[in-house]
C-alpha cells in the first residue's frame, strides 16, 4: 500500500521567511513537496531569476548591483517563492488539507511565471502588437499551449493537480482561500508591496511579510488591524517614491519607446525570453537605464507629454477589518497625471542628448 505523500511530509514546522536579498532555503520554503520542488527547477520557472522585479525600474535605481544593501536587484524568482512561502504560511495557520495546501502553494508559486523581460514596464507594447499579456501567458504555460510549459504542465500533470482549477485560483476567478489571490490584502501584493519598500527604506520599518500575512489571516485583536492597515500605507509610499516617481515614470516609458522602434527586430516569443536577450534587440536601452544621469537624459527624449495614472492608496474606517470587508476598507484612487518634456539650453547639453540618441536607434538591418 502505498503512503500517502502527506504523511511523508513535515506540514507542522514553522517557515523560515527569507530576508529578500539572502537565499531562500528551497526545502523549508517549499515544505519538502516534490511537486513545488520540481516546478522550481522547469526552465520556464528558473527564467524568472533573469526577470527583474520591478522591470526597468530596477536598472535605473539600482545601476550598479553589488548585493549589498541598496545595491541589490530583485526578480521574479525571488518574489514568486517568497509569495510561496506567504501561502505555506496561511496553510499551516488555517490547517488547510495536504490537498488543498498544495493547490494554493502551486498557485502562488506560478503567479507570476509569465511575466515577460522588463516585467510590466514593456507589457503593454506586447499587448497592442501580439495580443498577450502576462496573464494569458501564465494561463498558456501552466497549460503547455507554448513548447515553453511543456515541463510544467507535465510535473502538473505527473502529481495529479486539477490544472482548470489551478488555473481559477492563480487568476483569481476562484472565490477561495479568504480571498489571498483576488482581494485588496493578497500574498502577492504583501511580498511585492515589502519587497518593493526594501529598495530604498532597508531596516525603517518592523512590517514583514510573515507578520501582516499572519495578522491579515488571524484578524483576532486591534493589533492585527494595526498590522495591516500600516502594510496598506506602506503600499501608497511605494507607489508614491517608487513607481509613481520621476524615474519610474520615464524608465516604463523609455522601454515602451525602445520596443516600438524596434519591433521589426521582435517575435512574439521574445515574451517568453529573457531581459539579456531583450537588451541585444534594443540597442542602447540597458545603457540610457543604467545611466548616472537617466533622468535628464530620458526626459529630454520626450517630443510630447507623457500621460500616466497615479494612484494613491488609503484606509477607509467603513470597512470593517473584522467582517473581512477588505473591498471596502482597503481603497485606492487614481489621478491622471502629466510628465513634461524638457528643452534642453545648455549647447553641451544638446550635442551629448543628441550623440547619445544616434547611438541608442540605430537602426541598421531594420
Amino acid at each position: 500500500m502505498t503512503i500517502p505523500l502527506s504523511a511523508k511530509l513535515d506540514i507542522t514546522a514553522p517557515t523560515t521567511m527569507h530576508d529578500f536579498r539572502g537565499p531562500t532555503n528551497l526545502p523549508v520554503a517549499t515544505g519538502n513537496d516534490p511537486l513545488l520542488m520540481e516546478l522550481v527547477e522547469t526552465p520556464a520557472f528558473q527564467r524568472l531569476k533573469e526577470i527583474r522585479f520591478l522591470g526597468a525600474i530596477d536598472y535605473c535605481r539600482i545601476p550598479r548591483p553589488n548585493g549589498r544593501p541598496r545595491a541589490t536587484r530583485y526578480s521574479r524568482y525571488q518574489h514568486s517563492l517568497g509569495v510561496m512561502e506567504l501561502a505555506l504560511l496561511y496553510c499551516r495557520k488555517r490547517r488547510v488539507s495536504f490537498p488543498e495546501r498544495r493547490l494554493v502553494c502551486t498557485a502562488a508559486l506560478l503567479h507570476d511565471i509569465g511575466h515577460p523581460p522588463l516585467s510590466h514596464s514593456v507589457e503593454s507594447v506586447f499587448k497592442e502588437e501580439f495580443g498577450i499579456d502576462h496573464h494569458t501567458a501564465t494561463e498558456d504555460i501552466i497549460c503547455g499551449r507554448v513548447p515553453f510549459g511543456k515541463d510544467v504542465l507535465a510535473t502538473l500533470r505527473h502529481h495529479g493537480v486539477d490544472v482548470e482549477e489551478l488555473v481559477a485560483v492563480v487568476s483569481g476567478e476562484s472565490m477561495r482561500f479568504d480571498g489571498f489571490f483576488y482581494d485588496p490584502i493578497n500574498f502577492d501584493t504583501i511580498e511585492g508591496i515589502l519587497r518593493s519598500y526594501a529598495y530604498i527604506q532597508q531596516s525603517s520599518t518592523s512590517l514583514r511579510p510573515d507578520r501582516v500575512t499572519d495578522a491579515a489571516t488571524g484578524r483576532t485583536n486591534d493589533r492585527d488591524r494595526n498590522v495591516v492597515d500600516a502594510f496598506w500605507m506602506h503600499k501608497d509610499w511605494v507607489y508614491n517614491n517608487i513607481i509613481n516617481s520621476h524615474d519610474g515614470v520615464l524608465a516604463d516609458f523609455v522601454c515602451r519607446m525602445f520596443l516600438r522602434r524596434n519591433l521589426a527586430r521582435i517575435e512574439r516569443d521574445a515574451f517568453f525570453g529573457t531581459e539579456a536577450r531583450l537588451f541585444q534587440q534594443l540597442p542602447g536601452l540597458k545603457e540610457l537605464l543604467t545611466s548616472r544621469r537617466f533622468e535628464d537624459e530620458a526626459i529630454r527624449m520626450l517630443d510630447e507629454p507623457v500621460h500616466y495614472v497615479a494612484r494613491s492608496y488609503y484606509v477607509d474606517q467603513n470597512g470593517d477589518f473584522f467582517a473581512w470587508q477588505d473591498d471596502v476598507r482597503y481603497r485606492h484612487s487614481r489621478t491622471r497625471s502629466v510628465l513634461e518634456p524638457k528643452i534642453p539650453t545648455d549647447p553641451a547639453a544638446i550635442e551629448l542628448v543628441t550623440d547619445f540618441q544616434g547611438a541608442l536607434f540605430d537602426d541598421d538591418g531594420v
